[in-house]
């Protein structure tokens, strides 16, 4: 297995493709496996190399994970790796909670990103998301229970799903601000925006590209959580033009 070493513990990821790297971070209760397709479709330029945040997949599940320094210790992780693997600074694509990773990753190591590529984001947990996790709990089809189970593990499987919802609690409890040096950030970023995404209302959003200087909104109405998945192919071009632009390619 593909597998560094970080303060928190192991992280394992997968690599396709090959080309200038592009690290690939996943949503919460998702994995590398379950972004193989998203991974695929950058492959014919990139090297993607797809994380297991902690607690997910093959990383590892340190003490202490699912409290209010869950994003914290996330990012942490990803700064260990991409400081371990890579000599020069990276790109970093994150959806979701793998996009507040990515935001947290680069306080600590801003020596090694590139780029922030963000979908679905926030600075702050809202009793909005504390909802959105539970609606889509609530509404889980078996098939997917069954697809994640294989994917984490038929023991873990239910006490992440469980563990990551209260995390998500007890950050929006305390007001927890989980995007903490946006001021500090100084490399090219995009931002996208779903209109109707239930786990990031619009001025979450909002706070976070007018906290990062340059930072540039990708805005769509109609969209839910995570842009990725509404239209691929002109996800796909949106941030290939974006690479292209600042030579990350």
């Amino acid at each position: 297995m593909n597998l560094v070493q970080t303060r928190h513990g192991a992280l394992h990821y997968l690599e396709v493709g090959s080309g200038a790297p592009l690290v690939l971070l996943h949503g919460n209760t998702y994995s590398a496996t379950t972004q193989e397709r998203l991974a695929a479709r950058f492959a014919d330029e990139q090297r993607v190399i797809s994380v297991d945040l902690l607690g997910h997949g093959r990383s590892a599940r340190p003490e202490g994970l699912f409290t209010t320094r869950y994003f914290a210790m996330q990012g942490e992780a990803v700064a260990d790796l991409i400081g371990a693997l890579f000599e020069g600074p990276v790109p970093l694509f994150g959806m979701s909670a793998g996009g507040i990773t990515a935001l947290n990753a680069v306080c600590h190591r801003p020596d090694r990103v590139a780029a922030l590529i963000l979908d679905g984001v926030f600075r702050q947990v809202t009793t909005a998301t504390v909802d959105a996790h539970h609606h889509s709990t609530a509404n889980m089809s078996p098939s997917w229970h069954r697809y994640m189970a294989r994917v984490h593990g038929e023991d873990w499987w239910p006490l992440l799903n469980d563990r990551v919802e209260r995390a998500i609690e007890l950050m929006a409890s305390a007001r927890t601000v989980v995007a903490p040096c946006l001021d500090a950030i100084q490399v090219p970023t995009i931002v996208f925006q779903g209109g109707s995404d239930p786990f990031v209302p619009d001025a979450q959003a909002r706070v976070v590209v007018a906290g990062i200087k340059g930072a540039r909104l990708v805005y769509e109405a109609e969209a839910g959580h995570l842009i990725a998945w509404r239209n691929p192919a002109a996800f796909r071009e949106r941030v290939r033009r974006f690479l292209h632009e600042h030579g990350l390619v």
